[in-house]
């Protein structure tokens, strides 16, 4: 059995259908690639997996067990947007835990995943500067780090590295990959690169 298994799942506006009918099963793990060019539906399918957006039909379901009433907060998802989506008033450090300290996690253990998730991207020497201090490399790592410390079961990734020069493009194309892998996470990946 699928770990994430998107059945017949549909999304209209208006008269204009963007996701119809799609359906996959991608096991734990895995990373799967979805490629198309600009305005074809990806970032509205991740939202719909997210639970961002409702579906007109179809369902999402996460290890067995149907999203379709689950709030999205409570999906085990984690999400890095194409254009960050920092909080401009917290330092990079307080983005990143965020996450943990929504859920209620004790401040030590928020400390010690921050940093560590902070570490392993590189940007640990950044963590008590604001997001306009730090470079668009360093904004994109905070993303990455934020949708990434709470550990969640499935990651999905909306073309994280289209607003970032070329050689940092070219260095997380190889880092990214490591990183997901050490967090065993199910990986959907979104680009029209």
């Amino acid at each position: 059995m699928a770990f994430l298994e998107i059945t017949r799942l549909s999304k209209a506006f208006k008269d204009h259908k963007v996701i119809d009918n799609a359906s996959i099963a991608i096991n734990k793990g895995e990373f799967l690639v979805v490629f198309g060019p600009s305005g074809c539906g990806k970032t509205v399918f991740l939202r719909l997996i997210a639970g961002m957006m409702t579906p007109d039909s179809g369902d999402v379901a996460i290890d067995g067990q149907s999203m379709a009433d689950v709030n999205p907060e409570d999906r085990d998802i984690g999400m890095a947007f194409q254009n960050y989506a920092l909080y401009p008033h917290m330092t990079a450090f307080d983005n990143i835990a965020s996450p943990l300290r929504s859920r209620g996690v004790a401040e030590a253990q928020v400390v010690e995943r921050a940093k560590e998730t902070a570490r392993m991207l590189r940007i640990d020497h950044v963590l008590d500067h604001l997001p306009k201090a730090l470079s668009q490399g360093q904004k994109q790592r905070t993303a990455l780090a934020r949708s990434l410390v709470g550990r969640p079961s499935v990651v999905l990734l909306d073309d994280p590295l289209r607003n970032v020069d070329a050689k940092i493009r070219y260095e997380m194309r190889f880092e990214l990959p490591r990183v997901l892998r050490r967090y065993e996470s199910t990986v959907i990946y979104v680009t029209q690169d």
